[in-house]
């Protein structure tokens, strides 16, 4: 007779149903998204705006972002890679990635995806997110969430740099990412900047990674035999 696949009564499965959908923890994800926080100019300066959502004076804020904001996070994204990478913004590979972003934010954001927007004047001036990824348990790290996430996408447009957005954000996600289950961050740069922020803040060295591209539809060369073999047993 096979294992049972019922868990002892004393072990809470995180993403059971009540846990993320209903419950205290679907409050405090609903608290999350509803949550406007201004920032100050100290990182630890995290205050949420009034109930109208009213900011007081000309303080920055952020929030996390909506489907609505679809739109302003691809426009973002493509002026990243305009700078960075040097494409066309009017070329037909700026156009495409423009329409894959929103095709890809459509299916995730909010649910694996998770993207923040500082606003100062009613204006976006910065924007960062969060890809998350639910992790195996561990016999050396149980309970908790047991969701991490990385640091994705940070931007801020040349005209609104040097005033500490970036940095603030950071601080502000490491608020706001518990309260989506989340319970470590990553971040991968190559960028001293970046770097100095990430340390910083607190964020620690604790591995190197190994990548191997695959191409995703042809044959693996010598592999070809052995995928073919694959493809007849499935």
């Amino acid at each position: 007779m096979g294992a049972s696949s019922v868990a002892p009564a004393n072990v809470i499965d995180p993403f059971a149903e009540g846990v993320f959908s209903g419950g205290f923890s679907e409050e405090m994800r609903a608290m999350a998204f509803g949550l406007v926080l201004q920032l100050g100019e100290d990182d630890s300066d995290l205050r949420a705006a009034n109930e109208d959502g009213e900011i007081v004076g000309s303080a920055a804020t952020f929030r996390l972002a909506h489907q609505e904001d679809i739109a302003t996070i691809c426009d973002f994204r493509c002026a990243q890679s305009v700078e960075y990478w040097g494409l066309a913004p009017s070329g037909d590979a700026c156009r495409l990635f423009h329409a894959e972003t929103e095709a890809f934010l459509r299916r995730t954001l909010n649910t694996s995806v998770f993207f923040a927007l500082v606003e100062q004047g009613g204006e976006v001036v910065s924007m960062s997110g969060l890809e998350a990824a639910d992790r195996i348990p561990t016999i050396s790290a149980h309970g908790g969430a047991q969701r991490s996430a990385t640091v994705v996408a940070c931007y801020t447009p040349p005209q609104h740099r040097g005033r500490g957005f970036m940095r603030r954000m950071l601080s502000a996600w490491t608020s706001m990412a518990p309260m989506l289950g989340i319970d470590t961050i990553y971040m991968e740069t190559h960028n001293d900047s970046m770097r100095h922020l990430a340390q910083s803040a607190g964020y620690e060295h604790v591995s190197d990674k190994y990548r191997l591209t695959l191409p995703v539809g042809e044959p693996l060369g010598a592999d070809a035999d052995s995928q073919v073999r694959l493809v007849a047993a499935c």
